[in-house]
């Protein structure tokens, strides 16, 4: 068994070489840190949600939020004053020549 550990660790030594090689830095060989994925899925976006309403209820209890401050924050969300009034509308791939085809009925005389 300890000839299969020392087989491996070589194994990966090498992977991790041609790794370095391939898509490593040129002069440090050092691999590069990938950024996180934007996107977020629907269980990790309910749980951040749930802890959020979970903090502001907190706060609220605690006397560090007022109910005029929230008052305040959906009358500015009204006015669209808000961080989302600011944005881009996102644009959508799609097709430029889009075919639709139509059903036509039965051709009866």
């Amino acid at each position: 068994m300890a000839k299969f550990n020392e087989v491996q660790k070589k194994r990966r030594a090498l992977i991790s070489e041609s790794k370095r090689a391939r898509h490593g830095d040129p002069n440090t060989r050092k691999l590069k840190q990938k950024a996180q994925p934007l996107s977020i899925s629907g269980k990790r976006k309910r749980k951040l949600f749930k802890k959020w309403r979970r903090d502001q209820k907190e706060a609220i209890e605690k006397g560090v939020i007022t109910m005029e401050d929230v008052e305040i924050a959906m009358a500015d969300a009204a006015d669209g004053k808000t961080q989302d009034a600011k944005r881009t509308p996102v644009k959508f791939p799609m097709k430029k020549s889009s075919k639709l085809k139509l059903k036509k009925k039965g051709k009866f005389l």
